[in-house]
């Protein structure tokens, strides 16, 4: 929780109500809840502030100590003019006060659950009518988190540090101290404007690799930017302009049926309140493009195609390098892998980050690494973008394979085919794959060893690669798995095409397969792509 204040529309309030009433109702019968989706803790015997869970201690000890509860204690005991509920939410908030000085070996004295924490305790104690915590205690509290908080040895230059600063601001206004207040009001600030310039793109996309976490630090921008204006401080021109951007790029990498593609630990989010923008955008600097076809008689059946290739950032960045998303005439087909946790040992997660869980090409028995972004952003990166009437045309490359280079073209014509090249140049033989990651709702068919049958919802397409000279190419259909929420997967299927060779050159059209406008011939010839789409021949140099 980042105390908001917000202003919340009825059905918002309802759903923020029965979700922290359930909490509430769960935690009377004692068995609380730290995070929504996650196991449920014993806490019979009171809550054990070490408890460690089997598969993700790190993210239940981060809940935990991040005192949730005492958060939907409170929205409770408001609504229900249960004024007893108060005692509860204090006497956690000192119970856990007691048991966790700042030596703890425990995740209480992490960024994440001291910024979360502090702002429910200042949330409670500004809200609480008969059980407030006594001057002397909120005060040692209040201190002991400011400290935290300004230190340079604790602060993480990722958003886990803006919601070290955000805290930071909300602190502050409780600190008597001028001189203290001051100085922890202008370290927030300065850190605040360093992260805006760092973290986005000159066109305002977050380089965390995640659209749900360009929304989360948004909604903590908000909050930060909310705080200064109550502290008559200014955050500046520029820094203002860059936040301006990434409002409107969350318009451009929604869905056209307003969630967000599953792009590096991003899980089923939906803002039903953001309008889509169909406008068409790159930014060669976050290695993202974003291109759309607009079905002006229903939007929500519009086509729209996300293409990545490149990082500034490791943070939430999955090897999902040269893939593509696609949501074609309102269905999600290609989809990404989602999130399902940060536990680098679990199998689950090993498989969410790995190339086989995204719309992209690999080699067999190779890996690349992610090592030094301001090294590699010459050997992995977006290289040309065009817009045509009858097209568009993304193509990135990705030269991190020792003896490998890979190069992936993406045409999108206006008759919604999306058509793919991808060319593999080796010093040595190696066997490559062309994967496709599908909806878990999907059902593949093999027609043949170069065409499958996808039914989803009530549309039916095509994935049909195209043989070339003596390529002898192979296709499988095989088992994944995606995670459209923390901690649960689904298995789905993959289409899965590779063949052998030094030089090895893949073509391969997705299409509808009631789509009225048909394509009658693909092929290369030197440079160009060459394709018919009902007798009308269209050449794109590649």
């Amino acid at each position: 929780m980042f105390d908001m204040q917000k202003k919340l529309s009825f059905k918002e309030l309802l759903m923020k109500y029965i979700r922290a009433n359930e909490n509430v109702q769960s935690f009377l019968n004692n068995k609380l809840v730290v995070k929504r989706g996650f196991e449920t803790l014993d806490i019979s015997r009171g809550i054990d502030w070490n408890y460690q869970h089997k598969h993700n201690t790190a993210t239940y000890q981060t809940y935990l100590h991040s005192l949730g509860i005492v958060n939907d204690l409170m929205t409770v005991s408001r609504k229900d003019e249960n004024i007893e509920l108060e005692k509860y939410a204090k006497d956690i908030i000192l119970d856990w006060h007691k048991k966790n000085s700042l030596d703890s070996k425990n995740y209480a004295w992490k960024e994440h659950p001291v910024s979360s924490r502090i702002n429910n305790i200042i949330s409670f104690q500004s809200s609480s009518v008969k059980y407030k915590l006594s001057n002397r205690d909120f005060k040692n509290i209040l201190i002991s988190h400011c400290e935290y908080l300004n230190d340079e040895r604790y602060y993480k230059f990722n958003n886990h540090g803006l919601m070290m600063d955000n805290a930071l601001l909300n602190a502050s206004k409780f600190i008597k101290d001028e001189d203290k207040k001051t100085l922890y009001i202008n370290k927030a600030l300065y850190r605040v404007r360093y992260a805006i310039r760092r973290d986005f793109s000159r066109k305002g996309v977050h380089l965390e690799n995640s659209p749900e976490y360009h929304r989360m630090v948004l909604t903590i921008y908000k909050s930060v930017e909310r705080k200064l204006k109550e502290l008559k401080v200014k955050l500046g021109d520029q820094e203002s302009e860059i936040l301006k951007l990434a409002h409107d790029y969350k318009k451009r990498i929604i869905q056209p049926n307003q969630l967000y593609p599953m792009i590096g630990d991003t899980g089923k989010i939906s803002d039903p309140k953001i309008k889509k923008d169909f406008r068409n955008f790159y930014d060669s600097e976050a290695g993202i493009a974003i291109f759309n076809n607009i079905n002006e008689e229903d939007n929500q059946k519009s086509t729209m195609l996300v293409f990545k290739s490149g990082y500034h950032n490791k943070t939430h960045k999955h090897f999902d390098d040269l893939s593509s998303y696609l949501y074609i005439d309102g269905q999600e087909l290609l989809i990404d892998s989602g999130k399902y946790s940060y536990s680098t040992k679990d199998p689950i997660r090993q498989h969410l980050i790995s190339p086989k869980a995204h719309n992209t090409i690999f080699i067999s028995g190779k890996d690349y690494k992610l090592v030094n972004p301001v090294k590699e952003q010459f050997k992995m990166k977006l290289t040309k973008s065009i817009i045509r009437p009858r097209y568009k045309l993304v193509v990135g490359v990705n030269k991190l394979y020792k003896g490998v280079s890979l190069t992936r073209y993406n045409i999108l014509t206006k008759e919604n085919i999306y058509i793919i090249i991808d060319r593999v140049v080796s010093a040595d033989e190696e066997v490559s794959y062309q994967n496709f990651n599908l909806n878990e709702e999907a059902v593949v068919k093999k027609i043949d060893d170069l065409t499958y049958e996808v039914d989803l919802d009530t549309e039916q397409f095509l994935i049909q690669t195209f043989e070339r000279y003596n390529s002898k190419l192979h296709s499988n259909i095989e088992r994944g798995y995606i995670s459209r929420s923390f901690a649960n997967y689904q298995e789905n299927n993959r289409v899965v095409f590779n063949q052998t060779s030094k030089n090895a050159t893949y073509i391969t059209a997705i299409y509808n397969k009631n789509n009225n406008k048909k394509l009658n011939e693909i092929k290369l010839r030197r440079n160009n792509l060459i394709y018919s789409i009902d007798g009308e021949e269209t050449i794109v140099e590649l």
